[in-house]
């Protein structure tokens, strides 16, 4: 699913280089990605390990703003929790 988005947002980075302005431009860059290149052990069938394999992945601005929201909301109910359990003795 990643490299869709990347695609979406590189086709819509060269219409706004093409036809947009400055502005529309800049915003666009700022939704682009960084791309990681990481590592991951294969392992074959009978489990045993073949090797490593490099594969690239991409770390969106969008996704680290997501994760922190979803660390306030677990805190939030981690609290609701606690709060249910002390007014229920």
């Amino acid at each position: 699913m990643s490299e869709e988005r990347v695609l979406i947002l590189e086709t819509w980075r060269d219409i706004e280089r093409c036809d947009g302005d400055a502005d529309s431009l800049l915003a666009v860059e700022k939704k682009m990605p960084r791309r990681l290149k990481k590592r991951r052990m294969i392992v074959g069938d009978d489990g045993e390990e073949l090797g490593w394999e490099e594969y690239y992945d991409y770390k969106f601005p969008d996704d680290q703003q997501t994760l922190a929201n979803l660390k306030i909301l677990e805190m939030a109910q981690k609290w609701k929790m606690g709060n249910a359990n002390i007014e229920g003795k």
